[in-house]
């Protein structure tokens, strides 16, 4: 029998927050026509802390996940991403998520280079780029179409490109699918380093063990 050959992960580079975030959820509701998946979801996340949003399939966690990275608005109420006394600029959030497309014909290297570029007031993006696809495991495969991949391999792509910009906040959609073992342990490095600098993170899941990560919870069940 053939042995499974681990992917080297290595230390997330340093990011160091200069000013600590907080997200504000202000009564918050969103219904597709007549379909209300959630309606008065406040609540207040301070540096360092994680919120689970718990649910059965189809609930709308991932609705709620999309409005809280600010990918999309809700019907009702306001989510605001604040550092310090100011409100966040755009873009100061990430999200990780198995239905996020990603370019087949370009290589892990190409994904963040684009990403990089199309932020070109923060120059030292450049320089994180080896160091966040060595520290998802992908050191060996930085040249690879992302064509030839596995979904495993795919997530790590795509947790390369939300941690490149050191986000103040990280939004993870069912963080573990796809992901083996070693996978899941990238996720808690992911999760520790987050915590430690003083990030927020917010995990969309219907896995109880993941839900226990949340210091807070939204439960929301879809059934208006």
């Amino acid at each position: 029998m053939m042995r499974r050959t681990a992917l080297p992960v290595t230390a997330l580079p340093p990011a160091p927050l200069p000013v600590l975030p907080t997200l504000v959820a202000e009564n918050l509701g969103h219904a597709f026509g007549s379909r209300v998946l959630f309606r008065g979801v406040s609540f207040t996340l301070e540096p360092g802390q994680t919120l689970a949003v718990v649910g059965r399939n189809g609930a709308g966690k991932s609705t709620l996940a999309t409005v809280l990275a600010g990918l999309r608005q809700p019907r009702k109420g306001r989510a605001t991403l604040r550092l310090g006394d100011a409100s966040a600029p755009p873009r100061s959030a990430t999200l990780v998520a198995p239905y996020l497309g990603l370019y087949d014909a370009l290589t892990p290297r190409e994904h963040l280079a684009f990403l990089a570029d199309a932020r070109p007031d923060d120059r030292a993006l450049r320089n994180r780029i080896a160091p966040v696809l060595d520290a998802v495991g992908l050191s060996t495969r930085t040249h690879d179409p992302v064509g030839t991949f596995s979904s495993g391999m795919r997530q790590r792509v795509r947790y390369a490109c939300a941690l490149l910009p050191a986000p103040p906040l990280l939004v993870l959609d069912e963080p573990t699918a796809t992901l083996d073992a070693d996978g899941a342990a990238l996720v808690d490095a992911v999760r520790a380093w987050q915590q430690e600098r003083g990030g927020l993170l917010v995990v969309a899941t219907n896995d109880p063990a993941e839900a226990l990560w949340g210091d807070l919870a939204v439960r929301i069940d879809g059934r208006d």
